[in-house]
C-alpha cells in the first residue's frame, strides 16, 4: 500500500500528485520496507488462492442451479464479488511491487544524480486503480453478507411469517441496488482523478503519473467518515446480533429434537414440528454463522484502524505516523481479502450439497 502516501497540497485541478519523503515516526524506513513486503508477500498468496477458491465456488454453484433459489443464488453472487475483490487485490499487490522496484533504483543516487526511472506509466496508477475498484467490491459483499445474515436470520426465527424472504426475485433486485450504490460512493473518488503524460520531479523526466483534484483528499476523508466506518461498524453490530439470535435459535431447535426423541408419539410435538425448521435449515444456518463470525474478525483491523486514526490524528498520510498508518492499511487491505477467500472452506463442510456436487465435478475432470 505505498502508492497511497505522500500527497501533497495541489495548487490547481487535475494536477499530477507529487510525492515526498516519508514522514518520521514509529518505525525507521528500513523496517517500514520489510513490513510491506511480508505483508504484500502474504496478500499476493491470499490473493491468487482466492481467485482458485471463488472460480471453484461459481463454478459449483452454478452447477447447483443457483438461479433456481434465492439462498443459493446470494451464494453464487457474494462469491463472483469476493473474486473481483482477490482479482483487485492482486492488482494493488503487483502494483506495490513495481512501486518498491522503481524506489529501490530511485535510492541509488551517485553524485546526485539517479539511476533513472523503469517504467514509462507511474505504477502507483495500478494500485490506485487496484484499491477503487478493490474498495467498490468490498463493499458490495459487505453488504451482500449483511443481506443474507439478516433474511435468513428472520426466516429462522420467525419462519412461518419470514420463509419466503429470500427468494430470487428479491435476492437480484437487492444486489443490484447494492452494486449501484457501491459503485456510485466510490464514483466522486474515482472522477476526481487519473493518469496523465506529465512531468514527474521524482525521476526529472515526463511520463504517464497519477494526478488528483484538489478536492480528492477530501472526498476521500468524507467517504472513509460516512461509508466504509459507519458501513463497518453498522455491519460489526447487525452481523453480531444475527449470530447471537441464529445461535439460540440453533440451541433451542436441538432441545426440541431432544425432547422429540424421548416423546415422539406426542401429538404436541408433532404441531411443534411444523414450525421449526429442518435440518437442511440447520446447516444453512450453521454456514452462515461461520461466514458472519469470518466477517467479524477479518473486519476487526478496519474498526481498529478507524480507531486509532479517531484517537491519534497523526495517524494519517502525511503525518508524523504514516509509515505505521500504510502498513496497517496493507494489514487490513490483507484481511479483507482473506475474508473473501476463505468461505470455500465453509461451503465445503457445511454445505452437502456443495460438497457433493464439488466432488463430482473434480472427479468427472
Amino acid at each position: 500500500m505505498e502508492f497511497s502516501h505522500r500527497v501533497t497540497a495541489l495548487t490547481a485541478p487535475a494536477q499530477v500528485t507529487t510525492l515526498t519523503a516519508p514522514a518520521q515516526g514509529l518505525i525507521t524506513q528500513s523496517e517500514y520496507n520489510i513490513s510491506l513486503d511480508i505483508v504484500a508477500s502474504i496478500q499476493i498468496f491470499v490473493s491468487v488462492f482466492g481467485l482458485i477458491a471463488n472460480i471453484i465456488n461459481i463454478k459449483t454453484f452454478l452447477a447447483m442451479r443457483a438461479f433456481g433459489d434465492g439462498v443459493t443464488l446470494t451464494f453464487l453472487l457474494l462469491s463472483v464479488s469476493d473474486l473481483f475483490v482477490c482479482f483487485y487485490s492482486a492488482v494493488i499487490c503487483i502494483g506495490t511491487f513495481l512501486v518498491a522496484q522503481e524506489s529501490k533504483r530511485h535510492s541509488q543516487i551517485i553524485d546526485g544524480e539517479t539511476a533513472g526511472h523503469i517504467f514509462p506509466v507511474d505504477p502507483i496508477s495500478a494500485c490506485i486503480f487496484g484499491l477503487n475498484m478493490f474498495q467498490v467490491f468490498n463493499l458490495f459483499t459487505i453488504l451482500l453478507t449483511v443481506y443474507l445474515a439478516l433474511a435468513r436470520c428472520l426466516c429462522v426465527k420467525f419462519p412461518l411469517k419470514f420463509r419466503n424472504i429470500i427468494t430470487v426475485r428479491k435476492t437480484v433486485f437487492v444486489s443490484v441496488i447494492f452494486v449501484v450504490t457501491s459503485l456510485g460512493i466510490r464514483l466522486p473518488l474515482i472522477t476526481h482523478g487519473g493518469v496523465s503524460l506529465n512531468f514527474d520531479p521524482r525521476i526529472n523526466a515526463t511520463r504517464y503519473t497519477v494526478w488528483m483534484h484538489p478536492n480528492g483528499e477530501t472526498i476521500k476523508d468524507i467517504l472513509w467518515i460516512s461509508v466504509d466506518a459507519s458501513v463497518c461498524v453498522g455491519a460489526q453490530v447487525v452481523l453480531s446480533m444475527c449470530i447471537v439470535m441464529m445461535a439460540k435459535v440453533l440451541k433451542a431447535a436441538a432441545k426440541f429434537r431432544s425432547r422429540k426423541s424421548i416423546a415422539n408419539d406426542s401429538k404436541l410435538d408433532q404441531s411443534k414440528s411444523k414450525n421449526k425448521f429442518t435440518p437442511k435449515d440447520a446447516r444453512i444456518v450453521k454456514q452462515l454463522v461461520l461466514v458472519s463470525s469470518i466477517f467479524i474478525i477479518c473486519n476487526t483491523p478496519k474498526l481498529i484502524t478507524f480507531l486509532a486514526t479517531t484517537v491519534e490524528p497523526n495517524f494519517d498520510l502525511g503525518r508524523r505516523y504514516q509509515k505505521f498508518y500504510q502498513i496497517s492499511m496493507a494489514v487490513v487491505a490483507t484481511v479483507d481479502t482473506i475474508n473473501s477467500s476463505a468461505n470455500i472452506f465453509v461451503y465445503y463442510f457445511f454445505n452437502s450439497k456443495f460438497r457433493r456436487i464439488w466432488t463430482n465435478t473434480k472427479s468427472a475432470d
